[in-house]
Formats: C-alpha cells, structure tokens, sequence
C-alpha cells in the first residue's frame, strides 16, 4: 500500500502577491486612461448630433405650422436657468399689440392716455402652436441668434429710434447713441432670468398690477426663426415681436380667488393661450367696468400681454443662429468656468429684485467691463477663438472654429450649415 508522504501533498494558493496586485491595478488604470476619454469623446459627440437634429427639425416644424394654419408660424428659443437647457418652441401669429414707444419724444413714463399722435409700435403676437413639439437641446448645448448691425434699434411710427431688444446694461441699456446699439451681436435667449413672481417688470412681487417702468430693461428677451403664412418663405417682417410663454408662479393678480371676469384675463387659467391672447388683444371691454375702449383696458392690456409682461417674451426674428457648447465657449473667452446654479456665464437672478435683469457673472473673469465680454462672445462665435491674457483676441488664420453657423434657407426653411 503506498502512503503518502508531505513531499507528495497538494498545496492550494490563496491570495494574489503583492505584485500581482500591483501589476492589476496598473492595468485597469491603463484601460481607464484609454476608456474615459474615449467615452466622454462619444457622449459629446451623441450630444452635438442630437442638438444639431432638434435645431435642424425646428426650422421645419416652423414653416409646416405656417403652412397648416395658415397664420405666420416660428420657432422661440427659451432658456431657463431652472433646467439649464434651452428648449426651441414652435409658435403661431394669433393678432396685433399696439404699445407706446419709448423714444424720446414718446410719452416716457407710465400709460398713454389714448395713443393719438403719441409714437407707437405693432408688434405681433405669437402663442405656441396647438401642434408641434417643443424640442430640448442637450445640456451645455446652446443657441444663439445673430443680431445684425442696427438691429438692437427699432423706429417707432414717428421714425424715432427706440432701443426695446436686448436692452440690459450688457447693450448699453436705452442708450441709443452708443457704437454697441448698432454692431452686429450674437444674442443669447435671455428668457429665465427675471422676477417670476411681479406681474410687470419692474412691478410688485405679489403678482398684483402695477405700473410700468418704462426706464427698466425689458425683462425676457429672445430671437425666433419666422416664416409667411402665404407662402412659406423666410418672413421679410424684421420687427419685434410678443411671445406669450407664461412664468411659472402662483402670485398671480386677483389672488387665489378671481371672480368670473378676473378669471378670463389670467393667463394661468387659461385653457387655450390661443383663445386668451386673441381675447385679450380684441375685446373692447378687456377688465369688463363696461366702457369699450377706456384707459384702463390699455393700460391692462399692456400689463397682461405687453413689453413689460413677464409673461411674454420679446423676440425679434433671425436668420441665421449659432449652436456651440457652453463649456467651448467659456475656455474660449477666458472665463473661468461656468456659474453652477445657471451652468451659464451669467448669474441667476435674485428673485427678491425687481429692478435687474440678467446680469454676467464677472467674477469669472478677467474684467467686470460688459461690453468687452460680449466682444468676445461674438468673436468666438464667429470663429476667432484665441484669446491672449492681455484681454484681447488675435487674429489667428489657423484657428478652428468650435461654434457651428447655420442659415435658414429661405424658401424651404432647411438650416445650411456656414462651413468657415
């Protein structure tokens, strides 16, 4: 019989050496190194498809809501700091406003007292289409519209220029003698950044109606790609525009308990923006004291549905629009990253103010001056994006443009891609 012996007995291995160990953990570190880049490149570059197809499908959804309703159709572009994303809402023309100018030899402050010979401007007003799909674009994913030279500037009936569009401090204000008023600029949707609760700008913040500060900002500002009901083109129409996108606040006027007539004139209530816009810019008799056409139905009128509304949005139409990613933009301009609350460049508004709008965030650069940041901005934008420490930027032939420019093709409504 044989027997076993310690020299013929079967050891197993328990545990890995140290070395063994260590040559692991160099391993996946290697495959780590070559995975995470290879990854975020693909989550990137699904991320610039999918916002180049909502932008693309947008323009079209617009000109088909021209056709089908046979009222002026566009697509709004709407940026909520809340979300962080911009959102592309189709829309369709439903009438007119008329609202008294700002101009100087306009009446300056506070209501008309009936417009007479007082300068004025029409502006269309445009609800969300009944149909149609609001498109999201993918976070950090932008759009901006090209502001042409002068366009900041509109002329009232009198022939007067007033400054309405995009008139915060980072334009100059109402300053409508200024260099900045009549360069061309890439605007940004500047539609989050406001005081959701007053029902004005510049009004109470228990939603309850007041008067208009003429001298404030307009509130919400936007662009809006805008076709012709008849024929489908590229709208010829270059003026300002309301868009009806009511803010999200329950500090509404009349409180929690409006009678019947209070009810019909909040914009909250309303079943149909349609039948409420249409109502409102119509009837004789909009606060229903029984006397057509009286001051006050002026005055609410442009309280519910004007400049000043909060919630409207003023946009004007573009026709060209540029998409980039936020985070490309800001080591572009030599920001230091982005605000973390807005994941933009600008700062989220103090919903206890009434008197300011949308601001930068300065403190992520190098300067405070307004003006220089937006320079840069439409710089990048058009493809220059080498910035130097000394707060300037150079021309560089070898540049690679990180921002992607579209044109609306006039009569078909497609976005050609500018190749730079």
């Amino acid at each position: 019989m044989k027997m076993n012996t310690p020299n013929n007995t079967t050891h197993s291995r328990s545990a890995f050496t140290v070395v063994e160990l260590l040559v692991v953990i160099v391993i996946a570190v290697l495959l780590l190194t070559i995975a995470v880049p290879a990854f975020q490149s693909t989550i990137y570059s699904s991320n610039r498809s999918l916002a180049v197809n909502a932008l693309e499908a947008s323009s079209i959804m617009a000109r088909d809501a021209a056709l089908n309703t046979g009222k002026d159709g566009a697509v709004v572009f709407v940026y909520d700091p809340e979300v962080q994303r911009v959102n592309i809402i189709p829309a369709i023309k439903v009438g007119t406003l008329r609202e008294t100018s700002t101009a100087p030899s306009g009446p300056g402050g506070g209501f008309a007292s009936g417009f007479g010979d007082l300068p004025y401007f029409d502006r269309d007003v445009f609800v969300p289409a009944p149909v149609g799909q609001v498109l999201s674009i993918p976070d950090y994913w932008m759009v901006r519209g090209y502001a042409a030279p002068g366009m900041l500037l509109d002329i009232d009936s009198r022939g007067e220029e007033a400054a309405t569009w995009f008139n915060s401090s980072m334009y100059g204000d109402d300053n409508v003698n200024i260099d900045l008023k009549r360069e061309a600029h890439w605007v940004f949707p500047e539609t989050g950044f406001f005081p959701r609760n007053a029902q004005v700008n510049g009004g109470n913040l228990d939603g309850s109606l007041s008067t208009v500060n003429r001298d404030l900002p307009t509130a919400r500002q936007s662009f809006m790609i805008r076709f012709d009901a008849r024929t489908g083109a590229v709208s010829r129409d270059t003026r300002s525009a309301l868009f009806i996108d009511p803010r999200n606040s329950r500090e509404r006027i009349y409180g929690d308990q409006p009678n019947s007539n209070q009810q019909t004139l909040r914009v909250d209530l309303a079943e149909s923006l349609e039948v409420w816009a249409t109502r409102v810019l119509s009837s004789p008799d909009v606060n229903g004291d029984g006397l057509a056409y009286g001051n006050d139905d002026e005055q609410l009128r442009e309280q519910l549905i004007g400049t000043a509304s909060n919630d409207t949005i003023l946009v004007k139409p573009v026709s060209r629009v540029a998409l980039y990613d936020e985070r490309d933009l800001v080591l572009g301009i030599g920001a230091r990253g982005l605000n973390t609350e807005t994941q933009s460049i600008y700062l989220p508004h103090d919903q206890n103010d009434r008197n300011v709008n949308i601001q930068f965030d300065t403190s992520l650069f190098d300067t405070s001056n307004e003006a220089e940041i937006v320079r840069r901005i439409d710089q990048w934008i058009n493809g220059n994006t080498t910035y130097t420490t000394d707060n300037d930027l150079v021309i560089d032939f070898e540049d690679e443009p990180l921002s992607r420019l579209y044109l609306v093709q006039s009569y078909t409504g497609e976005l050609k891609e500018v190749l730079r």
